[in-house]
């Protein structure tokens, strides 16, 4: 089981009312992808770190070329979710994503968040994973030298789509999105269907250039569910700063993770 995956990033938005025929559409390129067996649609609650002068936000809304964002995330099926979390720090480098995760049990997470010393359980969870205590200090770490907390968490039904197991696509399909502030408990519902694809290897297959131009979707380079949470329930604006450069203050800039 692999603890980082760098890979390139697209998302498109194929809209609501296309959601079927983009289903269809995908299927006759890549198979559904079911890691729990006749169980298609995954449920997926990600929850999202950042600190009280929201510098996690600040980057992406000033598109900050290198980004840092610290999730957790559950899975599950029909509204009922594993007590596995996947705890990940996502990097993102121009067009490069680099994801470090490592699996931790719900009762040892709230520890973990804090600075606690959880690592012997963290161990045992993610055994013959060789630089899984280098995952877990520079997660723990940066965590903690950015003063990070939950503070938003998204939940919405995926499909997922993958050729063969070690294949170098993954594409997913989201929609039916809710969204939680943690901090007011305020929640907004929301109608986007989203189409992402990952790709791992040195180039893009043929195959998914011609999905793409079947489906005839423009690719969206600056849709994010963690930004467009950010706005509707903490900042109440789609303003970005070309648009509006006076709304908002600039934000400090947080510090890397330790080496």
């Amino acid at each position: 089981m692999p603890t980082t995956f760098e890979r390139s990033e697209k998302k498109y938005l194929p809209g609501s009312s296309r959601y079927h025929l983009t289903l269809e559409a995908v299927k006759k390129f890549a198979p559904v992808y079911m890691f729990h067996k006749d169980r298609p649609v995954t449920n997926v609650r990600t929850t999202y770190l950042d600190n009280d002068s929201f510098d996690t936000y600040y980057a992406w809304l000033n598109r900050e070329p290198v980004r840092y964002k610290v999730r957790h995330r559950q899975y599950g099926y029909d509204g009922k979710f594993s007590d596995e979390v996947w705890m990940e720090l996502k990097v993102r480098n121009y067009s490069i994503s680099q994801k470090k995760r490592f699996r931790i049990k719900q009762q040892h997470l709230e520890a973990f968040l804090s600075g606690g010393d959880v690592l012997k359980e963290v161990i045992k969870a993610n055994k013959k994973v060789a630089d899984i205590v280098e995952t877990y200090t520079r997660i723990q770490g940066y965590i903690v030298s950015n003063r990070l907390k939950p503070v938003l968490t998204i939940e919405y039904n995926r499909v997922s789509f993958q050729p063969s197991e070690d294949s170098d696509v993954r594409i997913t399909l989201d929609r039916d999105i809710t969204m939680r502030n943690l901090l007011t408990g305020r929640v907004a519902n929301d109608s986007h269907v989203v189409l992402e694809t990952k790709v791992s290897g040195p180039r893009t297959p043929l195959w998914l250039n011609d999905l793409m131009d079947e489906l005839g979707t423009t690719r969206d380079v600056r849709f994010s569910k963690f930004a467009l949470a950010m706005q509707r329930l903490f900042f109440r604006e789609e303003a970005s700063p070309a648009s509006q450069p006076g709304e908002m203050s600039a934000p400090r800039k947080a510090s890397s993770p330790p080496s």
